[in-house]
């Protein structure tokens, strides 16, 4: 083939291009130091790096500027869109409270009016005093918790301690400024309760765990998941109707998962319930200053009763009495007989 083209002919020599060539090298190999620098952490890169920043900062805040206003610009937009449809969602459900509070009203004025005719003893309005947890005891055979209120605040053993939740516990040492809580799912604790809607009697018992165990529900009692729990009162300590849990389990197994989370317990409330089974439960005031179970004011009584004298008692003075006329006989046979 000398006459037509060989496909193997060498290629011709490109020229070198020195500025462009090199000005890429001289880039390449920049970089690459300047990599290896911000790798080993040298303290010229860095305030290079500070510099650089601080020169730049203003101009891309310059230039950032327009895209934050359009941003906003465009949020506010989407909130005045919203809220159009967020008005009419809540005019449709202010309507609706408006039917639920007639319907209210009338229910209670019905209420009133029969009560008026039972004639029907109005139940004490429930005091409180709020606090907060400051200490807590837990483990395998303790549930407890330690709240800043005592005696001082008007506290007393066997006061039902709850919160926003529902039960938490019940007071079991009262102090003069702290109180200790037996909470629900202590293994001691016992609380009568009342489930479902038909009203099921039984036993919310605690055995250290998150949830509480349902006990002694009559025979044939039927009960649903999800059904409310709340207390009965039967103790004759607990105030009625006090939120527990949600019924958990299958009949044979019921439990109780307690509305209150009692593993995150912070601020608390005492409500202020006396009964005539709580008097009689709740300790009488020793001698001791600061006592446990006594009451600040019972021991501060205690303290100022006068001690009498044996001879200012009045069974001295009675004994003083019957000598008297004892010795006026004796006197008036002693002179007839002179």
């Amino acid at each position: 083939m000398r006459g037509g083209h060989s496909p193997f002919r060498p290629r011709p020599r490109r020229s070198w291009r020195a500025p462009g060539e090199f000005l890429n090298f001289t880039l390449i190999f920049v970089c690459i130091v300047l990599l290896v620098l911000s790798r080993i952490g040298h303290g010229a890169l860095t305030a290079m790096s500070d510099h650089f920043l601080d020169w730049t900062a203003p101009m891309l805040q310059a230039t950032s500027a327009p895209v934050i206003l359009a941003r906003h610009g465009a949020e506010r937009v989407k909130s005045y869109v919203g809220t159009f449809s967020e008005i009419d969602r809540l005019r449709e459900e202010n309507a609706k409270l408006k039917q639920w509070e007639w319907r209210a009203k009338l229910a209670e004025r019905k209420v009133v009016q029969l009560r008026a005719l039972l004639n029907a003893a109005d139940e004490p309005a429930l005091h409180f005093a709020t606090g907060n947890v400051i200490a807590d005891g837990r483990g395998p055979f303790l549930q407890s918790a330690l709240i800043n209120l005592g005696r001082d605040h008007g506290v007393r053993i066997g006061y039902a301690v709850i919160n926003g939740d529902g039960l938490v516990g019940r007071t079991v040492d009262a102090g003069d400024s702290f109180a200790r809580i037996l909470l629900i799912n202590d293994r001691n604790s016992r609380v009568p309760v009342l489930a479902g809607q038909a009203g099921v009697r039984g036993i919310a018992s605690g055995d250290n765990s998150a949830e509480l165990t349902l006990e002694f529900i009559p025979d044939g009692a039927v009960l649903h998941e999800g059904d409310e729990v709340f207390t009965s009162g039967s103790d004759g300590v607990l105030p009625r109707g006090l939120r527990v849990g949600l019924v958990r389990g299958s009949p044979g197994a019921y439990k109780v998962r307690p509305h209150a989370d009692l593993a995150a317990l912070d601020a608390v409330s005492v409500l202020f319930f006396d009964t005539p089974e709580l008097v009689r439960t709740d300790p009488p005031a020793v001698a001791a200053d600061r006592a446990l179970s006594a009451s600040p004011a019972d021991i501060k009584a205690a303290d100022t009763v006068p001690t009498a004298s044996v001879d200012e008692t009045p069974m001295s003075g009675a004994i003083k009495q019957a000598e008297t006329p004892a010795a006026a006989p004796s006197a008036s046979v002693a002179q007839t007989q002179q």
